[in-house]
């Protein structure tokens, strides 16, 4: 199976509008790791990223937060969304996910999902950056 968790600096990124790069793991058929990359998100817009992932194989995208347009996004493209992740070591939350020992709390967007509820361009214009 392949996750996609949004981070900065190699750390899970809380605000996935506010991530520089998705971490993207592989996990074999026993629940191990078995590969990882990194995949920049600057050369892409936020509309596109559901469909880079998907190309890329990723079932599954881990994040602290994320609004309602994004996730529906992900969602059409047949990819998981788990929000509310607070384990900021990618690699760590991708094995307490296959564990089912992964805490989850809130989602950590922030905003209303009428200001987060977006394709990325009604955001980027008012906050410089999308969800």
């Amino acid at each position: 199976m392949k996750y996609a968790i949004p981070t900065s600096n190699g750390k899970l990124s809380q605000h996935f509008g506010q991530s520089t790069e998705f971490m993207i793991i592989d996990t074999d058929k026993n629940g191990e790791i078995s590969g990882k990359k990194t995949v920049s998100t600057i050369a892409h817009n936020c509309g596109s990223l559901p469909q880079l992932l998907s190309e890329l194989g990723v079932k599954t995208v881990l994040a602290g937060g994320m609004g309602m347009g994004p996730r529906m996004a992900f969602e059409s493209k047949g990819i998981d969304v788990v929000l509310g992740v607070a384990e900021m070591d990618p690699e760590k939350a991708v094995l307490a996910n296959i564990n089912h020992t992964l805490v989850i709390g809130q989602n950590v967007c922030g905003h209303p999902d009428e200001i987060c509820d977006h394709a990325g361009e009604h955001h980027a214009e008012q906050h410089g950056s999308c969800h």
